[in-house]
């Protein structure tokens, strides 16, 4: 005789799947104009039947990974991007362009720097745009557990009162999202969670991962399941004073890779450099 367990009502929580609906919203049909996922974050343009585009660096509904090494100018990189996402005079350092993004708010969470490091990494980017822009604003998460900064990044993104006005989110890091970067069911939760706020919210998410040394893998179960999944995986390299940004794969057309040095001024800007002569001279 099978024995039927007691279930008190109050301690499970019940739930009935509507699976005909997720049918009906997951099903593809060939014959419809489905369109692209609108453009973020864009650099340069590329050239299709005649007509030229954007190349996408991030749309929105979507994630992308900055990968490099300790020290290898990844930071600087995210402060071009954030700049560059909210425009003013950030074309005098980057051609890295914000689209559809009018009213539409940055949230930047830094989960290992102190408040004074945060806040130079703000001073930085509005340094960039040339004005205290009001949509931009930064979180310091350092002194909180793993579990908490990843709980408050999703208060932020999907209850608070920013939740409908959000165009792009940074992260800086990933991995100080989960207690353990070698753990497969956290790694996966953290990836799942990604796509399911970019889904929600129709942002575009970019976070920051280290790079194993003396490998191009970044660390950890959570670095190869973020790889996966990520829309845009950028590869930062460090090469004496010079830092080389590569499109190293997207699921768009890849931007070509360049080159930026950071200045007397303390702000990151592109140049040109031909690493086979040495040579480099500014573009502007």
């Amino acid at each position: 005789m099978i024995e039927i367990p007691n279930i008190v009502l109050g301690e499970v929580k019940s739930e009935i799947i509507d699976f005909a609906k997720i049918e009906s919203e997951s099903y593809i049909d060939a014959s419809l104009d489905i369109k692209a996922q609108p453009i973020a974050i864009s650099l340069g343009e590329k050239e299709y039947k005649g007509i030229y585009y954007p190349t996408p660096i991030g749309s929105y509904g979507d994630f992308s990974c900055i990968v490099g090494a300790s020290k290898s100018k990844k930071t600087f990189f995210k402060s071009m991007l954030v700049a560059g996402y909210l425009g003013g005079n950030s074309n005098l350092y980057t051609s890295i362009k914000g689209h559809n993004n009018y009213d539409k708010l940055v949230l930047e969470f830094d989960t290992e720097q102190s408040h004074f490091h945060t806040q130079r990494v703000t001073r930085r980017v509005i340094e960039m745009v040339g004005v205290n822009d009001e949509r931009y604003k930064t979180y310091s998460l350092r002194q909180y557990e793993p579990k908490l900064r990843f709980e408050f990044i999703e208060y932020m993104l999907l209850e608070s009162e920013y939740r409908n006005d959000i165009g792009l989110v940074s992260i800086d890091g990933f991995v100080d999202l989960v207690t353990d970067f070698n753990s497969l069911e956290q790694s996966t939760n953290l990836t799942e969670k990604l796509l399911q706020w970019t889904s929600k919210t129709k942002c575009h998410i970019t976070g920051i991962l280290h790079k194993n040394f003396g490998t191009s893998k970044p660390v950890g179960h959570v670095g190869s399941s973020v790889l996966k999944k990520a829309e845009t995986v950028i590869f930062i390299e460090k090469e004496d004073e010079i830092t080389k940004v590569t499109c190293e794969y997207s699921r768009n057309i890849a931007f070509n890779e360049f080159y930026f040095e950071v200045g007397n001024n303390h702000l990151p800007t592109v140049i040109d450099y031909t690493p086979q002569q040495n040579n480099k001279s500014k573009p502007f």
